[in-house]
């Protein structure tokens, strides 16, 4: 776990031990994402909702009394060594995506491994032990089958195209799990490279490495892939914040989505927030974009009254200016 904790740190920022550990949990309020968001810890989001706050505190006064992390005066953690880029399993962490992918990660791979098995199948033999058997996944896998006669040939395209934009590590460690009629595919333990094997690290190499293949699934929706993973990435998001977003986007503004859907200012900001947080097609434009230019560099590190004092406008205004500026959006 230290090296986790050490790993969640970067050379200059300093993190409110708080909120880390809000991220960590997934403590799923617009405060905690946004900051998540703009401190680029947004994919850690959920990564560890088990995670003993008692222990968690202990680790981090450990590391402090060591040496490894200190406190500023306003209570603010910061390294106090340069990072170690050769650290088991650090530069995982950019690429885990728990945020967007982190309430499907296990159901979608599972589908994957099915549908592969299946595939692979076709044209051999139906007697096999399929590796899930549960109507989650063996009706879509059927379904899929039945609309795609050449859905062998098309999904070893697929793959491949998807593999071979993967780091090698990355796709053999997840085609190591696939199953067909000249192989058994292995259980994720029994592929983890040597240095990510203990925890949290474990978890998180398996969390990172579906999240890449997701990430890159959801870029061709063309593909047999992707519309056989579409209702697990949909169940990923949060369907209220997908019932405001529809109404937005149909000319609603936030006033009328609070009204139909009888919820209050503060759960549609978040809804909004969150979107944003999401989506970099966010339509920034139906606010006022204008006041990007009054925005100091790397606002969110202002506090919210010396903001509001500097643009005269309201919290979801400010917070979605923010998230442009930190995507680098220009009015």
């Amino acid at each position: 776990m230290d090296s986790f904790i050490l790993a969640l740190f970067s050379d200059t920022d300093k993190l409110r031990p708080s909120t880390l550990y809000q991220i960590l949990i997934g403590k799923r309020t617009s405060s905690v994402l946004s900051y998540a968001f703009f401190y680029d810890r947004l994919g850690l989001f959920q990564s560890l909702p088990q995670l003993n706050e008692k222990a968690y505190q202990q680790t981090l006064a450990d590391l402090i009394q060591r040496g490894a992390l200190s406190r500023d005066s306003d209570g603010l953690l910061l390294k106090t060594t340069a990072r170690n880029s050769q650290q088991p399993g650090e530069r995982l962490l950019r690429y885990a995506n728990y945020f967007r992918y982190g309430r499907t990660t296990e159901e979608a791979w599972r589908f994957v491994r099915l549908l592969v098995q299946a595939a692979a199948y076709q044209g051999v033999t139906n007697q096999y032990i399929p590796v899930e058997n549960t109507p989650l996944y063996t009706e879509p896998v059927r379904q899929l089958i039945r609309h795609n006669p050449d859905i062998k040939k098309c999904l070893y395209q697929e793959l491949s195209a998807i593999f071979d934009q993967l780091p090698a590590e990355v796709a053999d460690f997840l085609a190591g799990t696939l199953s067909g009629p000249d192989i058994l595919g292995q259980a994720f333990f029994q592929l983890l490279p040597e240095n990510v094997q203990s925890k949290p690290w474990d978890t998180l190499y398996v969390g990172a490495s579906i999240h890449q293949f997701l990430t890159l699934i959801e870029k061709t929706p063309q593909t047999i892939l992707f519309r056989g993973l579409s209702p697990f990435l949909k169940k990923s998001l949060n369907q209220s914040m997908v019932e405001s977003r529809a109404l937005f986007l149909r000319g609603d503004s936030v006033e009328q989505i609070m009204e139909k859907r009888r919820i209050k200012r503060g759960t549609v900001n978040d809804h909004l927030i969150e979107w944003a947080l999401l989506d970099p097609t966010f339509p920034f434009q139906r606010f006022d974009t204008a006041l990007l230019k009054k925005l100091p560099e790397a606002s969110w590190k202002n506090s919210y009254q010396e903001l509001q004092a500097l643009l005269t406008t309201d919290f979801l205004t400010i917070r979605l200016l923010q998230i442009a500026q930190k995507r680098g959006i220009r009015c």
